[in-house]
């Protein structure tokens, strides 16, 4: 494993002045992962757009882990029905 791909917890947490106990409860809920290198934990950074929208939505809007997995899920489906429409939207361009 290369140690680029990753950041420490706790730089993350001292960047958004965050308790690393929030990220714990949201690894409980399985809305990110936390991994061990070097006997550090740390979050991949292809994660880390994910991690700071929960962030933001825990924050702006006080939304607690379940919510937020909630909210998640929410969003993801939006994601890929949008995605879903572009497709179609493709398809449909083919025949006009």
């Amino acid at each position: 494993m290369k140690v680029t791909n990753y950041i420490r917890l706790s730089d993350f947490c001292q960047g958004h002045a965050l308790e690393e106990s929030f990220l714990y409860e949201l690894h409980e809920v399985g809305l990110i992962v936390i991994v061990e290198v070097e006997q550090q934990p740390v979050l991949q950074t292809a994660e880390l757009d994910r991690v700071e929208r929960l962030v933001r939505l825990h924050r702006d809007l006080e939304i607690g882990p379940q919510g937020l997995l909630a909210v998640d899920h929410l969003l993801s489906r939006m994601e890929q029905l949008r995605e879903e429409v572009l497709e179609l939207r493709r398809r449909l361009n083919r025949w006009e």
